[in-house]
């Protein structure tokens, strides 16, 4: 076991920094389902008192990153959910691409008066109505997600009669009413859960979560869709691949030419 030595002069509690320790060994060499070392062994190998190894397990557990087997040890939990940023993708198959289980739980489906908010992101005309579709979407029997999907009840005649025919929702749009959507905006930020959101993920109330707002539009540059997606943050995250500065002047270089 690699060991970053804690300071013991620092002002920072000792917990915090064998949790970040403890966090850089699971990261670097264990995967799901691998143990930790047993408590005692942790206390010899930090030079810290059992106490201190204790609370910072119960702060791994609480944070899902391990969980405690009674009489059996500590192992490492799932591993988070990478989606890759840059792809109009449904939550669906981003699941079966890593081979996860998919279930839906609380399926809430009507047409609705929309918001202002709402109307105003989807240009939608006086008096138009959509269809709002809440889902909260499990991995592995898990709650991960919490998605909220609002898009314009005219494209799609006869959905609230059908009913959701998939697990995929763009499976449907794109099958039975060939909907493709051209591109889509999106807006990410981490924020505490409510008390109904952290409920309905199970886990801890003041949990972080990430909030993820998606405007989809088709071809013709209509807006469609707006999607509101509350992420479990223990479980999920976003990754994004850059280009560099020259890269980027060769790409508008070539554009204009």
């Amino acid at each position: 076991m690699i060991i970053h030595y804690l300071d013991k002069k620092s002002k920072e509690p000792l917990y915090k920094q064998l949790k970040a320790a403890l966090l850089n060994y699971i990261e670097d060499h264990l995967k799901e389902g691998d143990a930790l070392p047993i408590e005692s062994e942790i206390e010899k190998l930090y030079g810290v008192s059992r106490i201190t190894v204790r609370k910072t397990i119960e702060e791994l557990v609480k944070d899902g990153v391990v969980t405690k087997k009674q009489g059996r040890g500590t192992f490492v939990q799932s591993r988070k959910i990478i989606q890759k940023a840059g792809t109009i993708t449904s939550w669906t198959e981003e699941m079966r691409l890593k081979g996860k289980s998919i279930e839906t739980r609380n399926l809430i489906m009507n047409e609705i008066e929309p918001s202002k908010k709402i109307s105003e992101e989807l240009k939608l005309k006086t008096g138009e109505k959509i269809i709002c579709l809440k889902r909260l979407r499990c991995a592995d029997g898990e709650p991960i997600a919490i998605i909220i999907n609002y898009f314009r009840s005219k494209y799609v005649p006869g959905f609230l009669e059908k009913g959701l025919t998939r697990d995929s929702l763009y499976e449907v749009l794109e099958q039975d009413y060939n909907i493709q959507l051209e591109r889509a905006s999106e807006t990410i930020q981490a924020r505490l859960a409510s008390d109904l959101e952290a409920v309905e993920l199970e886990i801890p109330l003041d949990s972080a979560i990430l909030q993820i707002t998606r405007v989809s539009y088709l071809p013709d540059g209509t807006p469609f869709e707006l999607v509101e997606m509350f992420n479990r943050s223990d479980r999920y995250q976003y990754h994004i691949d850059l280009i560099g500065r020259n890269k980027l002047k060769t790409i508008t270089e070539e554009s204009e030419t």
